[in-house]
């Protein structure tokens, strides 16, 4: 006898999706049909304004250096004004989210975002929903209190730093329990590899340091302006700078290249490589990414942070001392020079990123999601992940397997 999870995300920024897919692979490979896995992005399927346009409107509230999403974030991040907007929302979403939930008649309904805990603890408390509920906390330090709403069967966060956190908002220590943040399995089987493998199957010579610069798949951030201050800074290092999707930061890139020791890359589906070939990344401070240059024992340069909801992103990093937080291209130029410069702190580095890494979370979390309903089921080798035919003209299908699945991160400038 099978069970189906319905994965709730949103492409408001890259680790919502990528932390779902994660556990899906994960419950895939350990339950094959046995688990069916429904991803969808949460709200582009509600289809009521606002809310359907929250991933094109994410990118807007970081201008102005985050400033408007900052404030956002410190009036929502309290108990009673979470409790307070969701009295608000809930009348206008609720058939909406009611119907979403119907169709798919899920036996576990997983939220990979902070926003809609809520509505779903609410659907699960007062409006009659019989499926098991569990949220997949996946910012670090400060994830805000949107997280955590009471009335879900289960909470998993990432690491026990959280924990008092959790307490402070009220919820039972007996729901909570830390399982690590989900990587996914491309990023895993890149640890099979030795750095001089990949370094060789990327074509990358010698054998001095290589300092990766990327911010994910749509190629945000001052990545340029990093690469040139580095480069006049004349380190003894081969520099690569990851674009993505961004065809205008790959021109300015390209331009730079003609005159200074760069190569440019675009939207790459072999990021698991390339960080398994890195000595440094310079980046921005997203969850996700970090967790892959965990994965890796990667030492990161931090160029940026999202406000308030990142701050405890920095925070884990400076406090494990897996990295530098150096916020803007001087800063983080200079940051990268030291570290190259200091071999033995930069292994030290090293070994501390490899110290937070989590790669078994993402099977710990199937497994334990898998209990959630005990009904049981065969373990076939075959294995499923599909989103709804119905979404499919509203959001991205990911009904690939787990080889064919995008290596992205998603991140927004700031400035």
């Amino acid at each position: 006898m099978s069970k189906r999870f319905l994965f709730l995300f949103s492409d408001t920024g890259g680790g919502h999706r990528s932390g779902a897919q994660a556990v899906a692979q994960a419950m895939a490979a350990l339950y094959g049909d046995a688990a069916e896995v429904i991803l969808s992005d949460v709200f582009v399927a509600l289809g009521e304004w606002p809310f359907y346009r929250f991933p094109e409107l994410y990118p807007r509230m970081l201008k102005a250096h985050g400033v408007p999403w900052k404030l956002g974030f410190e009036l929502s991040d309290h108990r009673l004004i979470v409790n307070a907007l969701t009295k608000l929302a809930a009348p206008y979403v609720k058939t909406s989210f009611q119907r979403l939930l119907a169709r798919y008649d899920a036996d576990v309904v997983v939220s990979f975002h902070s926003v809609p805990n809520s509505t779903l603890a609410l659907a699960a408390t007062q409006w009659g929903l019989e499926s098991a509920t569990a949220t997949v906390v996946l910012d670090f330090l400060s994830a805000p209190a949107f997280w955590f709403a009471k009335g879900l069967d289960l909470y998993v966060v990432p690491y026990a730093e959280m924990l008092e956190r959790t307490r402070r908002l009220g919820l039972s220590p007996s729901l909570v329990e830390v399982l690590g943040m989900p990587v996914r399995q491309e990023m895993l089987a890149g640890l099979q590899r030795s750095k001089e493998e990949a370094r060789a199957q990327l074509g990358i010579e010698g054998s001095q340091p290589l300092v990766l610069l990327s911010s994910g798949g749509d190629g945000v951030g001052p990545l340029d302006a990093i690469a040139q201050n580095l480069i006049l800074l004349r380190p003894q290092a081969t520099i690569v700078v990851i674009s993505g999707r961004n065809q205008r930061l790959r021109q300015r890139l390209a331009s730079l290249a003609k005159t200074y020791p760069l190569r440019v890359e675009g939207f790459s589906k072999q990021m698991h490589l390339w960080l398994r070939a890195a000595d440094i990344l310079v980046t921005k401070a997203g969850p996700n990414t970090l967790a892959e240059a965990f994965i890796m024992g990667v030492p990161t340069v931090l160029f940026a942070a999202i406000p308030g909801q990142e701050d405890g992103n920095v925070a884990l990093v400076e406090q494990y001392e897996a990295g530098i937080w150096a916020p803007g291209p001087q800063k983080s130029a200079r940051a990268v020079l030291a570290l190259l410069n200091d071999p033995q702190r930069r292994n030290r580095m090293a070994q501390q990123a490899a110290n937070l890494a989590t790669p078994d979370a993402a099977e710990k979390i199937a497994r334990r999601l898998w209990r959630l309903r005990d009904i049981p089921a065969s373990f076939p080798a075959t294995r499923r992940i599909r989103n709804p035919a119905g979404l499919e003209a509203q959001t991205t299908p990911d009904d690939r397997s787990g080889s064919e699945l995008q290596e992205e991160s998603r991140t927004t400038e700031l400035s």
